[in-house]
């Protein structure tokens, strides 16, 4: 989810957050001769054009009435939401319990009937992805808190809940009230202990220290990698510049178990059946916690973490499946350059495609490119917050335009996002005036004027419900797939109802 130019930053809600505004920039954009040409062959680099979405699985009757329709359906990609980053999957022992995605109540937590329905979606030209993270396996209440919302002063966009909630004082928000609520409101009724968690450093694993090495050799000069690696899931972890020891959130058990939840993502999505997996990093608060500098900052570190969990993945990828896909989700601001102040994940994908471009072109356009999706949706028109990448450049359809330019003059290639229904970001109580929902009327002023440079297309979230002149699912997926898979039968088809 998003920031902006003076640091500020975020939504709060276990679906799928972006990343907002921060500073100026330009450039010019595929010359429509490139763009048609794009969509004529049907490939952005090695892959092919793809209409997406996302499903936040909170029933398993909502895949078995996709799986139903799989030939039908306006999508010919779709993402499972969300294992954990803390995950415990042992190959071959067909268990959904322990991944963070148990949906029911069988003694294998609804093993049988995913991998069931993700075959019938496979056979019906729905490749399956299963996604790991979103914004609460993301979200560290505490350094979130001080850090980020707190960090950077009281004029920022999410500092009124520190106001709300911890009576204007950093010193107010405790664990009593999860850290004023910076990761969900109270209305999520979340728990600091089974809720939330982080992507770990597992340093007992030897496929996670080769990932090191690999990130090591790769810094070429820039800071030098500093590992976190005594932050712990389930274990008190104490911050050296306050001294105020929290515990770590995550599972524990992969832990106990010796495993890799880098390693395991793989081992069970090649079980279920999947075609890719997902990695849906958005630690904005390991970037605030760990930047360097005095403003403007480094995050340098993040960088550096996100680059070793890709590779970890990667490496297992090649060694378990070497035919699937790996998908990344990424920021609106991650290929953008220039300074950072903080918030968000300025640069981030930009860095880690300078330094580190092998990994970039796995996911972006070879073999294995499963897309690099841009997190266009949670942004603002707040300017006062500097929530707008320019003067002026303020409306949905504009800033969407503004963002994946970025990612074309790196030039990485990626896919646009669209978030169905009311935005997580601002906060539709707290600021409904400068949200940026999706009507219809921008969505076909972002497919007609952005979309046409760009391959794929994904959206959040496939059973969100849309108000009044909002694009619905159905409504944005039939228009995505004209314009990407033109001539398909599946375009006139609609996401089923499940309930």
């Amino acid at each position: 989810i998003l920031k902006l130019q003076f640091l500020y930053f975020i939504g709060n809600t276990k679906r799928k957050p972006s990343f907002f505004a921060q500073r100026n920039m330009s450039g010019l954009l595929l010359s429509s001769l490139a763009a048609a040409l794009l969509l004529a062959t049907g490939t952005e680099g090695a892959g092919k054009n793809y209409v997406g979405g996302y499903l936040l699985v909170q029933d398993v009757q909502q895949l078995k009435v996709l799986a139903s329709k799989a030939s039908t359906l306006p999508v010919n990609r779709m993402w499972l939401s969300f294992v954990s980053p803390t995950m415990l999957y042992v190959n071959g022992s067909r268990t959904l319990v322990g991944t963070g995605l148990n949906l029911t109540a069988a003694a294998d937590g609804g093993f049988a009937e995913v991998e069931q329905y993700v075959k019938q979606l496979e056979a019906g030209g729905v490749e399956t992805f299963l996604s790991m993270g979103g914004w609460n396996y993301n979200c560290y209440p505490y350094l979130y808190m001080r850090y980020s919302v707190g960090g950077y002063g009281t004029s920022t966009p999410n500092y009124w809940k520190i106001q709300e909630f911890g009576g204007g004082s950093l010193s107010g928000c405790t664990k009593g009230n999860q850290y004023c609520y910076v990761c969900e409101p109270p209305s999520q009724h979340t728990s600091l202990d089974k809720s939330f968690s982080i992507f770990p450093e597992p340093s007992h694993s030897a496929s996670w220290k080769a990932a090191k090495e690999y990130v090591e050799a790769g810094a070429n000069g820039a800071a030098t990698p500093q590992w976190n690696e005594n932050m712990i899931p389930g274990q008190q972890w104490t911050d050296p510049k306050t001294g105020i020891s929290t515990l770590v959130p995550g599972m524990t058990a992969y832990l106990s178990a010796g495993r890799n939840p880098y390693e395991d993502i793989v081992h069970l999505a090649k079980d279920l059946g999947c075609a890719g997996v997902d990695v849906d990093y958005e630690e904005m608060w390991h970037a605030d916690t760990f930047k360097t500098g005095t403003g403007p900052w480094d995050l340098q570190q993040t960088v550096y973490k996100y680059a070793a969990i890709l590779k970890n993945v990667e490496a297992t990828m090649r060694m378990v499946a070497p035919k699937m896909k790996l998908s990344t989700a990424a920021g609106a601001v991650g290929a953008w350059g220039g300074n950072w102040w903080g918030g968000n994940l300025k640069g981030v994908w930009l860095k880690v495609n300078q330094a580190y471009p092998d990994l970039m072109s796995f996911m972006a356009s070879g073999a294995n490119s499963g897309g690099v999706n841009v997190m266009t949706y949670d942004l603002s028109s707040n300017e006062q917050y500097h929530e707008c990448p320019q003067p002026g450049v303020c409306q949905l359809d504009q800033q969407v335009a503004f963002y994946m330019n970025t990612y074309q003059q790196v030039p990485i290639a990626a896919a646009v996002g669209y978030e169905i229904g009311t935005p997580a970001y601002p906060d539709p109580k707290h600021d409904p005036t400068h949200q940026l929902p999706l009507t219809t009327q921008m969505m076909d002023s972002i497919i007609s004027q952005t979309q046409s440079s760009h391959a794929g297309g994904f959206f959040w979230e496939m059973y969100k419900p849309a108000e009044a002149g909002q694009a619905t699912p159905t409504q944005l997926a039939q228009a995505l797939c004209k314009k990407l898979l033109p001539g398909s039968s599946r375009c006139s088809g609609v996401i089923p109802p499940w309930k």
